[in-house]
């Protein structure tokens, strides 16, 4: 388990090992700081050396008002995407090294489908950047998680790469403490109208696109919890907890703007991606204006 907090990973883990009898390690991981990514995949590999299963599972969700990480990158894009990117990069050599069929789950959300690509401002900068307390930086966030599942699934596959796996996921609206940031947090109104889902009806999609053999040797795709507001046969309120493979916005299809994403992402976070044969490249400041 890779928590940036150590002692609420240490509950974490005694709870499991009070429910199962068998206790996960902990490990220190910020996804707002590539330097604690950075120094999180190194203790990995020396302790482990493999990784079957990677899960994206970190995320900030719609921060009233514009913050950056120790990196200057916005917070929402900094953690949900940029932190991510990094990681996967930097674990791909544990991912090959396992046996067998690896899997790689990005969590992602409804919300992509307000997201759209802003190419000269993913740091959301300037008096227009940072609109709606943060929704649309959000939205934009979940479409790259998009873009990157979609683009990293075809750079594997292009790199002849058939052993490695990765989905998107959006888990539902889930009673979390994830809205404890938001200017209107409106998941009370919803915990009373039904309008939520419970963290194990949540978690049941992320999990079984990870280990269930339901979802052996799919790659490139979005799994949607069914109870939300698209993507349902039965609209809001319907199979909660039920996850299917389900068509995703049609921006999040634009292979171009997936492509300029990942080139974007290699710049601001120094990732090399040696491992599917890709050059490493310097790492750009993240005051540049324009981001082709």
């Amino acid at each position: 388990m890779a928590c940036r907090d150590q002692a609420r990973g240490d509950k974490a883990a005694d709870d499991v090992a009070a429910a199962t009898g068998n206790r996960p390690d902990v490990m220190l991981l910020d996804l707002a700081s590539l330097r604690s990514v950075e120094d999180f995949a190194k203790r990995f590999e020396d302790t482990y050396g493999r990784c079957d299963r990677l899960m994206n599972n970190a995320g900030v969700m719609a921060l009233p008002k514009r913050t950056v990480t120790v990196d200057g990158l916005e917070t929402q894009m900094g953690v949900n995407h940029f932190g991510h990117f990094h990681l996967t990069n930097l674990m791909m050599p544990a991912i090959r090294a396992a046996p067998g069929r690896k899997r790689i789950v990005v969590l992602s959300s409804v919300a992509h489908e307000f997201g759209h690509p802003d190419f000269d401002n993913y740091n959301s900068t300037g008096a227009f950047g940072y609109l709606g307390s943060g929704w649309l930086t959000y939205g934009k966030t979940k479409l790259a998680n998009l873009y990157f599942t979609y683009e990293l699934h075809r750079r594997l596959r292009n790199n002849g790469v058939l052993d490695v796996d990765v989905n998107a996921v959006h888990p539902g609206i889930v009673d979390t403490d994830l809205p404890r940031s938001l200017a209107l947090n409106f998941y009370p109104l919803l915990r009373r109208t039904g309008g939520l889902i419970t963290p194990a009806q949540g978690a049941t999609g992320q999990i079984d696109a990870c280990v269930g053999g339901a979802w052996e040797g799919i790659s490139g795709k979005y799994v949607a919890e069914q109870s939300g507001p698209r993507g349902s046969e039965v609209g809001p309120g319907g199979k909660k907890g039920v996850f299917k493979v389900t068509e995703s916005s049609r921006y999040s299809y634009d292979q171009e703007a997936a492509a300029r994403l990942w080139k974007v992402s290699k710049a601001l976070t120094g990732a090399g991606w040696e491992a599917l044969g890709e050059g490493k490249v310097e790492k750009a400041s993240v005051a540049v204006s324009s981001w082709m």
